[in-house]
């Protein structure tokens, strides 16, 4: 019974420094980074980057010959997003006549979306733009 007791008592020691002999916990602040070994970690966007993250990603795509005819662009900047993405597409012939468009302004901190407010049918233009403002 004794010896049952001890080696109980072994194994639970044992899980028990091992659980807190191999972990680690780091705290890190946006920017920082973590080197250990061959391991890398860096927390999230650095704080003096002012410039978005991006994302591309397939709008358009055609099924019967496997390939992305247009990709679009996903802007992130801390909580805003902004897509650069066909606005105005022709799927007979797989062209963009018109793809809305963003612009960082670092200093504010905000986007700017430019998309096409009157779109020419006829002609496949955009006659008039319209800008909008994409902030907190």
């Amino acid at each position: 019974m004794i010896k049952k007791l001890v080696l109980w008592h072994s194994i639970v020691g044992m899980i028990f420094c091992a659980g807190n002999t191999f972990a680690k916990e780091i705290h890190l602040e946006a920017g920082e980074t973590f080197y250990d070994g061959d391991l890398t970690v860096t927390c999230g966007q650095p704080s003096q980057a002012e410039k978005p993250l991006s994302l591309k990603e397939c709008q358009y795509w055609d099924d019967f010959k496997k390939k992305c005819l247009y990709e679009k662009t996903i802007y992130t900047y801390k909580n805003l997003k902004c897509v650069e993405e066909c606005q105005h597409w022709d799927s007979f012939r797989g062209i963009c006549y018109f793809t809305k468009q963003c612009s960082f302004l670092p200093k504010q901190k905000f986007f700017v979306q430019t998309s096409c407010d009157t779109f020419d049918n006829f002609r496949s233009l955009c006659v008039r733009t319209k800008d909008t403002q994409i902030r907190r």
